[in-house]
């Protein structure tokens, strides 16, 4: 049977090592949690991001040890998730999803009888900051130096260099750029097709600069592994995964594909923005830059540039005006600073008696 590869180990040799009798007694009831939410129609990507997280928790109370789930309390699970805030340098709205997972499996296995309590229903979520939470978008300057830098990063780098300018230009969401297969170009009419949240579907324009950042990219796109079909007996990430798949295409179709040759993941598009991120000089050092913040960047600077706030709504693809809004708040600072610019103001008369 296959298992995320977080529970995994590997020898010095580099051979994997199955995971033993102990993790495998906690692992179980992931699964059956998983299996809980498959059935209350939870969305694929939903299971497979508590899988990723449950997993790497089930690895970190196996090497401490602790092999039954009553056994943990609200200190365990505050350790290991200060263990993810330092090791992994974790914002806190990321914080605060894991917790908000640890949360749901606990209470389950609360229902389950198997736990006498939810050890995580004391703990707090992390107070969101002006950078962490808010938000928060690149500047202008900022972001063009993000797309120089991509083009300059790993053996990925027209890869990765494409799937941020999809993001900063078109303003996909994260998924909306794993789910993208190659058909989904229409180079003679300059459009993209993206498949968004309810299976929507909206037509994008795209300009030449990025229709050439994909034409160079497809030149080095490697060809993907096809996909293996499950087994009967196969795991819900797996289930997950294979619906995943059904929905976005296989990963032959696939527009951007990852080292190991699939369908790349959120997660491996979240690495490749850290890594590009890692090379940018922000003028707020504690301004914390994920994929979904490139979709903000995209939609402030097309606003603060003029763009009509039904035409983002529509390129967003959002179903109520009101999610659009938002970006109509980012504008206060610079109506503030238009405001004490006023031509009649005194002190503005001096400053152009001073030009004349």
């Amino acid at each position: 049977m296959q298992y995320p590869d977080r529970l995994y180990r590997f020898d010095q040799e580099g051979n994997k090592i199955e995971p033993d009798q102990p993790m495998l007694a906690l692992w179980q009831w992931v699964e059956r949690f998983q299996n809980e939410y498959a059935r209350q129609n939870h969305s694929p990507l939903t299971i497979i991001e508590y899988g990723y997280d449950l997993a790497g928790l089930v690895v970190y109370l196996r090497n401490k040890k602790i092999l039954d789930f009553n056994d943990v309390d609200d200190l365990v699970l505050r350790d290991y998730l200060d263990y993810l805030r330092i090791s992994q340098d974790l914002a806190a709205q990321t914080m605060n999803r894991h917790l908000s997972t640890f949360r749901s499996f606990f209470r389950f296995l609360l229902e389950q009888r198997i736990v006498e309590q939810n050890p995580a229903a004391s703990i707090r979520y992390a107070r969101l900051g002006k950078t962490s939470g808010g938000h928060t978008y690149l500047l202008q300057s900022e972001a063009a130096q993000l797309l120089q830098v991509a083009d300059n990063q790993s053996r990925f780098a027209k890869r990765d260099l494409a799937m941020i300018a999809l993001m900063l230009f078109c303003g996909l969401r994260i998924s909306e750029v794993a789910g993208l297969n190659k058909s989904d170009i229409r180079w003679g009419e300059k459009k993209l097709i993206v498949r968004g949240k309810g299976n929507k579907i909206r037509e994008l324009p795209l300009n030449d600069y990025v229709l050439k950042i994909l034409h160079d990219y497809l030149q080095v796109r490697p060809e993907p592994n096809p996909g293996k079909k499950l087994k009967p007996g196969s795991t819900p990430i797996e289930h997950a995964r294979k619906a995943l798949a059904e929905k976005d295409g296989s990963a032959q179709d696939a527009l951007f594909v990852s080292s190991h040759l699939r369908r790349i993941s959120t997660r491996g598009i979240r690495d490749a923005v850290d890594r590009a991120m890692e090379h940018v000089e922000l003028e707020d050092s504690g301004k914390r830059i994920t994929p979904h913040k490139l979709r903000h960047t995209f939609a402030t600077l097309l606003y603060l540039n003029g763009a009509d706030i039904n035409v983002l709504k529509e390129l967003l693809g959002h179903a109520d005006l009101s999610s659009t809004q938002i970006y109509a708040a980012v504008d206060q600072q610079h109506m503030q600073q238009a405001i004490h610019k006023h031509p009649l103001l005194p002190e503005q008369k001096e400053k152009d008696g001073e030009l004349q």
